[in-house]
């Protein structure tokens, strides 16, 4: 008769599950912005759990980097608008999300 020493299998992950923890998973948000009255000059974007700026270039292009994201989830847009000279700042909205078509979200906002 053998005797044998049992000794416990433990099992080591290889990855985590997804749900696991925090996922590097970046989406841009790029489009144009125009002021209703003045000229856009910068944006803050806040939505998702994170807040970037960006500043406008010609024709109102803008393009910022969300790192992870919480999604859909709606987003504030805080446009520094110049009018002869002076700041002011407009809000508007728009809907966070990851388009199917892959890490590019393109929106049009007038503030």
């Amino acid at each position: 008769m053998l005797a044998g020493i049992a000794a416990p299998l433990v099992a080591i992950p290889l990855a985590l599950p997804a749900a696991a923890g925090t996922i590097n998973n970046p989406l841009t948000v790029t489009g144009t912005v125009r002021c209703t009255i003045g000229s856009a000059e910068s944006l803050l974007i806040s939505g998702g759990g994170e807040s970037h700026g960006a500043t406008v270039g010609v024709g109102g292009r803008f393009s910022t980097v969300f790192g992870n994201p919480q999604l859909p989830s709606t987003a504030t847009v805080q446009v520094r608008c110049d009018v002869l000279g002076k700041r002011t700042y407009r809000s508007t909205n728009f809907l966070l999300y990851r388009p199917q078509s892959g890490q590019t979200l393109v929106v049009t906002l007038a503030a």
